[in-house]
């Protein structure tokens, strides 16, 4: 792990990544916030339930308003439930390894929007990644103490066995 004070989700050292959630059990378990789309402001937060080892780390965080606007209190989605991607034949015999990233929409109704595939593998493991984030369960984020939309990207990573 590299050295210095850290931020993000620790695999950075001093030049980690801001507005990185971790979680585990789905890819390398990175959620990462996006700064564009007409989602909510709780956008980039995934806070990780029940998955051992996965730590939160604080995302979007900005510097106290000096105006007189409202506080507005927000809580990340938590993510209850990540099913495993399934290997596609093509791609377990062309030994493909590497990261799926997806651009979701975690919903106030509960449902999860895949926007986009921004960066895939192909030979059938886009689609595999796509069904498996179509799967997870979570609870949504709060905003104001109400459900509300959040964007993340996840990364969904397939690995052989060594």
């Amino acid at each position: 792990m590299p050295s210095g004070p850290g931020y993000g989700n620790g695999t950075g050292g001093s030049h980690g990544v801001r507005g990185v959630i971790a979680s585990t059990g789905f890819g390398n378990g990175v959620a990462t916030g996006n700064s564009s789309g007409p989602v909510s402001g709780s956008r980039g937060a995934v806070r990780p339930s029940g998955f051992g080892d996965a730590g939160l780390v604080a995302a979007n965080v900005q510097p106290k308003a000096k105006s007189a606007e409202p506080v507005v209190k927000s809580l990340p989605a938590e993510i209850t439930f990540k099913p495993r991607p399934v290997y596609t034949e093509e791609g377990r015999r062309l030994k493909i390894e590497g990261e799926v990233l997806l651009d979701v929409v975690f919903s106030a109704s509960g449902q999860i929007r895949i926007v986009k595939v921004m960066h895939g593998l192909g030979h059938g493991l886009d689609e595999s990644a796509v069904r498996a984030a179509e799967q997870i369960q979570f609870k949504p984020a709060l905003r104001d103490g109400r459900p509300a939309d959040s964007e993340a990207v996840i990364h969904v990573g397939f690995q052989l066995a060594s």
